[in-house]
């Protein structure tokens, strides 16, 4: 078919290999489906030349009996054909859809941003609903022409050879409407995309657009977009359906030339009057697959562009080989030499970072904004890749266990918490098919969120909807951490996971990393508060995307402590040698004071 004139990456050839198979059935039942178009025209030409000079009623009954009988197994083989059709578009859906959400999941995780967003699901659509459509079929039915011209050649050779020709200007349209609107179809498709994304981006943004009074900036955009748009599509629809004005009012004219053809070979006396109406009948019936391809036109060329993004982008994200799995770790985790950055992005945000943790250790992550911390916390958890370097848990990279054991080896609350559509019970059970609910309660006491999660209509079966659900940041947050420490896991990443929390959620997230600690787990926590800091073993300061230091957490202690008796007593000893008066002391007090918090500040990123 058409639709597969194009280069294919192995698994859309996969997904349309059902096609092939069922190419030879389909076939042979649009070769008796078009036989069966034969009928009414023959049905034509026998009443006109045999029944009327006749006058003979019980050849017209059986001559009806026999038309009805026809049209009735058309109708069913055309209702076959369709439904197989159908069932071929939905298998293609059903073949590819776990690769879709895989390359919307991963994409962004390891070359960057999504071309077009989630563009991937309508091509996808587009091309369901092509393989599900007539287009297809009027492809397999275009071979037919040359059999319905014989047959009106065999009425009279000029009447085939007016529908020969016909069929030559019908085709040539149809070549110009390829070369035409194909260029018009990616100017569409292309604004299509671009007008969803903004919607999108509208959707997830909505309140800080209300906030900030972006309403009227927004509208803009969305005017522009929308006009881009509109005028692309009006294009490719103006020309789509010129053509196809042209090709319907041709087909009638032709019509009607055959019939006019039919009517002078009577006059003339080299046709019989039933080849008048069964010429015209016939003839218009040969020029029908041109016009439905031609009709499908835009359907098809929209099937072609899909399938090509979509080869596009699940080349560029190769299929996972699920690898075997190992035992669970238990002992270290060790990063040697780690080189990251973001998904497409030229520079280099983590440098050369390394260390090694101890079941039982938890490691305080601090620095600057912009040190590289973030992109640390995502590389442990595996969500971005390593330029270069390992990271590894009991000498194995976390790439060696299945996504399914994942969830029991590493936990991560992000910097931005997101909730799932769904209950509090299936959030925080990562949405297992067959959670344990003393586990989930477990999790939830863990992160001492649990009353806090009762006290909420339907408890854990609360539903939280879009954007949260009407819980509060700090809720979100501590149900996260309930969420990330579900099944105890050994790692556990927390990317600032006190931003948003009050004294009682700064208390029960210390408990939290106490008990981590006590099951021997490893807790790596990403910190710009110093409260979290008396919770942890091991402190690592970050500068520009390097380890600046790294030490015990008595050994973190005692150095500022040095630092600010230093400082006091530089500042103390200026103050006392200075010849200035009392408001000019009290301003160096000032400052002694100012510059502790400064120099605390800047070892813990605050």
């Amino acid at each position: 078919m058409n639709v597969l004139a194009i280069r294919l990456s192995s698994e859309l050839k996969v997904a349309l290999a059902p096609l092939k198979h069922a190419l030879i059935p389909i076939l042979v039942i649009s070769s008796i489906y078009n036989v069966l178009l034969l009928s009414g025209s023959f049905f034509m030409l026998l009443v006109y030349d045999d029944v009327l000079p006749s006058r003979s009623v019980p050849s017209l009954v059986s001559l009806l009996i026999l038309v009805i009988v026809a049209y009735a197994f058309q109708a069913l083989l055309d209702v076959i054909r369709g439904r197989i059709m159908v069932h071929l578009g939905s298998f293609f859906m059903r073949s590819v859809s776990d690769r879709i959400l895989e390359v919307i999941a991963r994409y962004e995780l390891t070359r960057g941003t999504l071309p077009h967003g989630s563009q991937l699901i309508r091509d996808a659509d587009s091309v369901r609903a092509y393989l599900s459509g007539p287009g297809p079929l009027a492809i397999l039915d275009l071979p037919w022409i040359i059999i319905y011209l014989l047959f009106l050649s065999i009425f009279h050779w000029s009447i085939g050879l007016l529908s020969l020709f016909g069929v030559a200007v019908l085709l040539a349209l149809m070549i110009a409407n390829n070369r035409i609107t194909s260029p018009l179809a990616k100017e569409a498709m292309r604004a299509s995309a671009g007008r969803a994304n903004l919607a999108e981006a509208t959707r997830r943004n909505a309140e800080v657009l209300k906030a900030l009074g972006m309403g009227k900036a927004r509208h803009r955009q969305w005017h522009d977009v929308e006009l881009d748009y509109l005028q692309a599509n009006e294009r490719f629809s103006y020309l789509s359906s010129t053509l196809g004005g042209l090709t319907k009012s041709f087909r009638m004219f032709l019509q009607s030339a055959t019939l006019a053809l039919g009517a002078f070979l009577v006059i003339d006396g080299r046709a019989t009057g039933g080849i008048i109406i069964a010429g015209s009948i016939l003839s218009a019936r040969a020029l029908a697959p041109v016009e439905q391809v031609i009709s499908n036109w835009k359907g098809m060329v929209a099937a072609r562009l899909s399938l090509a993004r979509m080869r596009d982008l699940l080349e560029a994200l190769p299929n996972r080989i699920e690898p075997m799995g190992l035992e669970l770790p238990s002992r270290q985790v060790e990063a040697k030499g780690v080189t990251a950055s973001p998904p497409g992005a030229q520079k280099v945000t983590l440098a050369d970072v390394g260390f090694r943790l101890y079941a039982g250790d938890a490691l305080a992550v601090v620095g600057r904004s912009g040190s590289g911390k973030t992109c640390l916390a995502r590389s442990l958890c595996g969500v971005w890749p390593l330029l270069k370097g390992s990271i590894r848990l009991d000498g194995a990279t976390l790439d060696q266990w299945p996504d399914d054991l994942i969830s029991n080896i590493v936990g991560y609350v992000p910097q931005t918490i997101e909730l799932f559509e769904g209950t509090i019970g299936q959030n925080i059970s990562r949405f297992r098919e067959k959670p344990d609910k003393d586990t989930i309660i477990q999790a939830a006491r863990d992160a001492d969120c649990h009353d806090l999660i009762v006290s909420l209509p339907g408890g854990y079966d609360y539903l939280i909807g879009p954007q949260g659900g009407g819980l509060s940041a700090g809720q979100q947050q501590r149900i996260a951490l309930a969420r990330a420490i579900y099944g105890n896991p050994f790692l556990v990443v927390l990317d600032e996971p006190n931003s948003n929390l009050d004294y009682e959620g700064e208390a029960a997230l210390g408990a939290a990393i106490k008990r981590i600690r006590e099951r021997k787990g490893i807790v790596v926590i990403v910190a710009h508060r110093p409260n979290v800091l008396t919770n942890v073993s091991h402190i690592m300061t970050m500068n520009a995307g390097r380890v600046e230091r790294f030490e015990t957490r008595s050994d973190f202690e005692t150095r500022i402590r040095a630092h600010r008796s230093s400082k006091a007593g530089s500042d103390e000893a200026a103050a006392v040698t200075s010849d200035k008066n009392e408001n000019q002391h009290v301003t160096i007090g000032k400052e002694i004071s100012v510059g502790t918090v400064s120099t605390a500040a800047e070892v813990t990123g605050g």
